[in-house]
């Protein structure tokens, strides 16, 4: 039985790589993409400007940090002032389920479930990935859930069902792949389960300040410009959150949304 699931999970790997070839992260080095160095160098001002408050010197150095932080030996790759704000929304929000898409390591899935149990919050913490094979959580974290699924098609896996019994308030984080397909479709699909306050962020919009958002056809930040001009009344810009530290000063550049009551759409 147990050779069956690893074969299971092996093939649905294999299929999710080929689905995932905009995100360079995934795809075989060798593997072009048709986008040139340059595409999407700046998204359209929707709903406003994505620039952010760093500044390339600082970015660099900040950025270096960033992507050696570990929580508890884990790599985390959190920026801390995001970290920061994250504890601000789960003491303010109180959320009863955090899902985070886009496990990695599972460090900073330990960080929410000792951040929410310091605050004395019984919060579930559901992790998701495509690629169980990286996820270091193990057995010792039962309190944290990882679930096998693909960002790019969340309706059709096991965290749909899963999110069935889910305790509200929700707290999302989209930190998978970053490019514009997979940031899109999790807004789309939590723009049908999200109640009106809680919160979806979109991380890492980042990469545009960084030259990268050809890499990632157009990233987050692109993904959001476009969702807001279909939909403009589904979410609302937390600028407070945004802006906490300074204009955009995040790692998610108008990447914390929150759910409005201004349109339901059915699930």
């Amino acid at each position: 039985m147990l050779k069956l699931e690893a074969l299971s999970a092996a093939i649905l790997m294999s299929n999710n790589l080929e689905k995932h070839n905009a995100n360079p992260d995934v795809r075989p080095s060798a593997q072009n993409i048709k986008l040139e160095k340059g595409s999407f160098a700046t998204t359209p001002p929707i709903p406003r400007p994505f620039k952010s408050s760093f500044t390339p010197e600082i970015l660099k150095a900040y950025h270096a940090g960033v992507m050696n932080y570990t929580y508890r030996g884990l790599p985390c790759l959190k920026s801390p002032i995001d970290l920061a704000i994250y504890m601000l929304i789960i003491w303010e929000l109180k959320p009863a389920t955090i899902v985070e898409i886009g496990s990695f390591q599972g460090g900073a899935a330990k960080f929410y479930k000792d951040i929410t149990q310091a605050y004395g919050m019984d919060t579930q913490v559901i992790t998701v990935d495509f690629r169980e094979s990286q996820y270091r959580g193990g057995e010792e974290d039962s309190q944290i859930e990882f679930v096998l699924a693909d960002a790019l098609e969340l309706e059709k896996s096991q965290l749909h069902t899963r999110l069935d019994s889910a305790p509200r308030p929700w707290l999302v984080i989209e930190d998978s792949a970053h490019t514009f397909s997979v940031s899109y479709a999790v807004m789309e699909y939590f723009m049908k389960r999200l109640l009106p306050g809680e919160m979806l962020i979109i991380e890492d919009g980042i990469i545009e300040d960084q030259g990268g958002n050809w890499r990632y056809d157009g990233g987050p930040n692109r993904a959001v410009c476009e969702f807001f001009q279909k939909f403009p009344d589904i979410y609302e810009l937390s600028e407070r959150h945004n802006d906490f530290f300074g204009r955009n000063l995040s790692y998610n550049p108008n990447g914390y949304l929150v759910r409005t009551d201004k349109r339901q759409v059915n699930s």
